[in-house]
């Protein structure tokens, strides 16, 4: 039993010595450090920048193999040897180029971060993507292709995340471009084709290039553009407008002049005065550059020199018949019934002057309850001064009203109270309601 043993341990030992013996004819080392040389290889792409070498190597490594299994170790260890050797040379003809092409991805992505304003919109992941790039430069200049390999990743990485967020802006470049083109819109509507021609042109020019530039991605050369076009916008704008302002001012004197030199004007003394009124509120707001207001007071004056200028083909001489008898009374009877027409036009309205109290501002209702007693009728007040007055609910200080003649008769039948006229009274030298309206009469 025991010699049974003792030959079963020996067979075992022997097996095993076999088997160690065998495996040290193995080129286990040479094998390893092929697979590695391979994997290094294909890391820098050598499957593409050095296809032949990383073929050829990978094919070594598999003869290799095939000598192992057919115990032919010596053609196994060389072959592994020679597939290292080809891995190593895949990866020393890749390296370059792989750097290479990557700076130059790095470059573009950092240019289409730049187009898209991200040195602006992106900061910090801008910056960190120009570091690496030039990082990654100045390593290709010392020929450290894989440092060149990896700075240029990540500056592409950078660049390209940069870019993303800057585009997730792109809407703020389109809302501007609206903003200038409602700008431009408006300096038209003010003769800028006339007044500002260079300024209109440059600012038209320049939001079509953003426009253009928007729709391209490109919103650093769109933020650019649409900067030149809002500054020439605005000036058009503002040159337009202080024009028509002025041309206004001249409308507005040269309607004043011509109600002057109307045969009504001596009918119409305060027409007269509240057109005069008006346009010096309005040469008033035009020194002070405001010359949208300073066009409504120019508008208002207009509107009430033309009203009476408009008057005076009533009071226009009578053509007096060719034949002599009974001319003279003609004309007589003409001329009294105008001055009569005249007489009743006059009195067919009080007018009221628009007073300025921050505590207490006048408006349609209080000069209706003013006048009439009753706050309701603020609308007969309105529909008799739809010529200034465009919204019931914006009254301004220094307008001249028209009260319907209604008015003046329902204060006479109700008057206020002293309390209520001092109340009315803004200004110390107004006088209460009840002292206007018998002046005015």
């Amino acid at each position: 039993m025991r010699i049974h043993k003792n030959v079963a341990v020996i067979a075992v030992v022997v097996w095993i010595s076999m088997l160690v013996a065998c495996f040290e004819k193995v080129p286990v080392k040479e094998l390893s450090l092929a697979k590695n040389a391979i994997s290094e290889a294909e890391s820098v792409k050598a499957d593409y920048y050095a296809k032949e070498e990383y073929v050829a190597a990978r094919d070594l490594l598999l003869k290799a193999h095939d000598n192992v299994k057919n115990e032919e170790y010596d053609k196994a260890k060389q072959n592994a040897m020679d597939a290292q050797k080809k891995a190593k040379e895949a990866y020393d003809k890749a390296l370059p180029l792989l750097a290479k092409d990557t700076l130059n991805v790095a470059t573009e992505s950092l240019q289409a971060a730049d187009d898209a304003y991200a040195s602006v919109l992106a900061k910090e992941d801008y910056t960190k993507a120009a570091e690496a790039l030039n990082e990654a430069n100045k390593q290709y200049e010392n020929k450290n292709y894989l440092a060149t390999y990896k700075a240029a990743l990540d500056a592409d990485m950078y660049a390209k995340n940069a870019r993303n967020v800057a585009m997730n802006q792109k809407e703020t470049l389109a809302d501007s471009i609206k903003e200038v083109n409602i700008v431009i819109a408006q300096a038209e509507g003010y003769g800028a084709a006339q007044n500002a021609p260079e300024k209109l042109a440059l600012a038209k020019e320049h939001a079509q290039i953003a426009r253009t530039a928007y729709d391209a991605g490109q919103l650093k050369k769109g933020f650019s553009a649409i900067e030149v076009a809002k500054l020439n916008a605005d000036d058009a704008y503002f040159i337009s407008l202080k024009a028509s302002a002025a041309k206004k001012i001249e409308e507005a004197q040269a309607a004043i002049d011509a109600a002057k030199s109307s045969d009504a004007s001596k009918l119409s003394p305060n027409d007269i005065k509240a057109a005069e009124e008006s346009l010096a509120q309005a040469k008033s707001l035009f020194n002070d550059a405001k010359y949208k207001e300073s066009m409504i007071a120019s508008g208002q004056a207009i509107s009430i020199a033309q009203g009476v200028s408009s008057k005076k083909a009533v009071v226009v001489a009578p053509v007096i018949e060719q034949s002599k008898e009974g001319a003279v009374v003609k004309e007589k009877e003409e001329a009294k019934k105008a001055l009569q027409k005249k007489v009743e036009e006059e009195t067919e309205y009080t007018l009221y002057k628009v007073k300025y109290n921050p505590a207490k501002r006048d408006c349609l209702w209080r000069i209706a309850q003013q006048f009439y007693n009753d706050g309701f009728r603020w609308k007969d007040i309105f529909e008799a001064n739809r010529d200034i007055v465009k919204n019931p609910d914006l009254i301004k200080p220094g307008w001249m009203l028209k009260i319907p003649k209604a008015a003046t008769k329902m204060t006479q039948s109700a008057p206020k109270t002293n309390a209520e006229n001092k109340e009315a009274a803004i200004k110390e030298d107004e006088p209460p309601a009840t002292e206007l309206k018998m002046k005015t009469e």
